[in-house]
């Protein structure tokens, strides 16, 4: 799942298998790194069985007290008062969360507020300026089977919702994010006096990077890294398995977010491509090793798709997120302006027109000198969570007072 090299391999998956007589597993994906989704490993977790009674026995958590958010692993690298204000900011952006989605179980966070620089100096030095000032994942990818008959991954904070009697071993936290303590900050306890114009409010930014850990991103990317820079190829998730022998090809996956995903020009899937490129190879196709499969890809017809791929991604008003199904009355445009195309901001953010717009929260622009209310209310919006990201999360699954039976996937297999 991780981008690999031809011949320099950046990743190299693991993969754990532990059999007990009749356990039957699931198929997820951990992520270990929020500013690095190529640390990952592919883990078979088992199917759990869960009493039911106890969840017809308590309050969801969006009918009581229960914190809707809880940091469950915290690492700060700042005095007591910063630490606590970072700790205060999450919480404060889950209950903005929980304003609009139901959460009948809380979400469970890892942050590491820390000098990004000192670990990652290459994240710091774009142009001058600090590339990465937060980011957000799903701990846990899960795949299920949709109504398609084709399998996507859903983040662990959705299926947790789902509360099934039977569900894959959860990960201890649903979210990580990592935050960087080298940005002039405006903490949500500052709101007393006015944001400094080279300020950046971080209520807004880790609203932001949750929407990412709460599923809003594209498995879209450029997976296959040659030593040829101009070589793009923009595909869904590759699913294999890589080891010393051999590399294992299941074919390429989506995320629950690109169900919903369009083009522009005739308002057909994304999904009809992602059909397409799995021709290239059966699942369970074997290849030497990572460069095998590589050049296969190259050299197969499915290659122009990847192409055209790149193209569209990085041409203007070319691709939109349209949940015409979950309340959504026009289609969401998505990020396809950057050139070269970037992953991680290509087509998992909105354009950035919108950040004029109710819908400004999830661009790839940051506003400093800005707070979160302040652009709530310059854009005449109602909310943090504007009326198309509402209606995106509702299709990915998330229970909405709007929304109150959303669709679900099956478990797979």
């Amino acid at each position: 799942m991780a981008s690999i090299r031809l011949k320099h391999n950046i990743f190299i998956f693991f993969i754990f298998l532990t059999f007990f007589n009749l356990l039957v597993f699931s198929y997820c994906i951990d992520y270990f790194d929020a500013t690095d989704h190529n640390v990952k490993r592919q883990v078979n977790c088992p199917l759990v069985t869960d009493d039911s009674s106890k969840y017809s026995k308590r309050k969801f958590a969006y009918e009581n007290n229960e914190p809707k958010l809880q940091i469950v692993d915290f690492h700060c690298d700042a005095s007591k008062e910063i630490c606590s204000n970072v700790e205060n900011t999450f919480l404060k952006a889950g209950n903005i969360i929980s304003e609009i989605i139901l959460l009948k179980n809380p979400l469970l966070v890892s942050v590491n507020y820390t000098n990004i620089c000192l670990s990652e100096p290459k994240l710091c030095n774009i142009q001058g300026k600090i590339a990465i000032i937060g980011a957000a994942h799903s701990a846990r990818n899960m795949l299920f089977l949709d109504d398609d008959g084709l399998t996507r991954f859903y983040p662990q904070s959705l299926v947790k919702q789902y509360e099934l009697d039977n569900h894959p071993e959860f990960a201890p936290f649903d979210i990580i994010a990592t935050f960087n303590s080298l940005v002039n900050w405006k903490f949500p306890s500052d709101y007393d006096t006015p944001i400094q114009p080279k300020q950046i409010d971080m209520l807004y930014i880790v609203l932001h990077e949750l929407m990412h850990g709460l599923g809003f991103g594209s498995s879209w990317e450029n997976w296959f890294l040659t030593d040829n820079p101009n070589q793009i190829f923009i595909t869904s998730q590759p699913d294999f398995i890589a080891s010393n022998t051999e590399t294992i090809f299941n074919g390429f996956k989506e995320t629950a977010f690109d169900r919903q995903l369009i083009f522009n020009n005739d308002y057909t899937h994304l999904t009809d491509i992602t059909i397409k490129l799995n021709q290239f190879a059966k699942p369970n196709t074997k290849f030497k090793n990572n460069t095998d499969l590589i050049v296969n890809f190259i050299n197969s017809k499915q290659v122009v798709l990847s192409e055209y791929m790149n193209k569209i991604s990085t041409t203007p008003n070319t691709i939109s997120s349209y949940p015409k199904s979950c309340n959504a009355p026009d289609r969401a445009i998505l990020e396809t302006t950057i050139e070269p195309f970037r992953n991680g901001a290509s087509i998992s953010h909105f354009d950035q027109s919108y950040i004029t717009t109710p819908d400004f929260l999830m661009t790839t622009l940051q506003v400093p000198g800005k707070t979160l209310y302040d652009l709530v209310r310059q854009s005449g919006g109602i909310h943090p969570i504007g009326p198309k990201l509402q209606s995106i999360l509702e299709c990915i699954g998330y229970e909405t007072k709007r929304n109150p039976t959303p669709y679900r996937p099956k478990l797979y297999p």
